[in-house]
């Protein structure tokens, strides 16, 4: 009902019309009313994780969509066990890695196919994250690389150690346990550190 269909002549004419006590008995009604609701609390507004991660939203809009709804699955899932810092985030961490595998097989398989001639990234959908780490390990490639204009050696040696350790985390993650602190490490990697952002600006 809007405001402007309240009949207050009908309500003025009721009220005239009841007794002493029968007025008493609807102010107590209305009293208790209003205590209830303020005994209340008042529903949460949801947090999205651009917020809860504390990442700027231009600066993600133009991820695969795929990535987004994983971030957004592993915030989702943080912010579930959040009151409860002794639980394992290991989902959390699990959606944060698919996130990063789905970034390097949309903006580097192609790469790593062209340049360094690896015919496993020809279908980038079997592909791992280990199989992103491993071929870093040999110098010769990061060189081939920058001479092909795709970064600088210092920036793949700094995206080599972040798979590396999303990779780790990844297997902890798997058959192990991932605590608040270590959820929080990883985090820090992919957005306080850029990690995520970085894959973009290699190519």
């Amino acid at each position: 009902m809007k405001f402007s269909d309240i009949d207050f002549s009908a309500l003025s004419q009721m009220m005239n019309s009841m007794s002493d006590e029968e007025k008493e008995r609807l102010n107590s009604m209305a009293e208790n009313m209003m205590e209830n609701m303020k005994g209340q609390p008042e529903p949460e507004e949801d947090t999205d994780f651009y917020e809860f991660f504390g990442i700027c939203e231009e600066e993600y809009a133009d991820l695969p969509g795929q990535v987004l709804d994983q971030i957004e699955a592993a915030c989702d899932l943080e912010q579930y066990y959040e009151d409860v810092p002794e639980s394992d985030f290991s989902a959390s961490v699990l959606f944060l890695g698919k996130a990063v595998l789905n970034m390097v097989r949309h903006y580097h398989a192609p790469i790593y196919q062209n340049v360094l001639g690896l015919s496993k990234f020809v279908n980038p959908h079997t592909t791992v994250l280990y199989d992103y780490f491993y071929p870093l390990l040999d110098e010769e490639h990061i060189h081939k690389l920058c001479d092909e204009g795709y970064g600088e050696s210092s920036l793949w040696i700094d995206h080599k150690n972040m798979l590396q350790q999303i990779y780790m985390a990844l297997n902890r993650a798997e058959y192990d346990f991932i605590n608040y602190e270590t959820l929080q490490e990883i985090k820090s990697i992919l957005f306080d550190q850029k990690g995520l952002i970085q894959i973009i600006n290699l190519i």
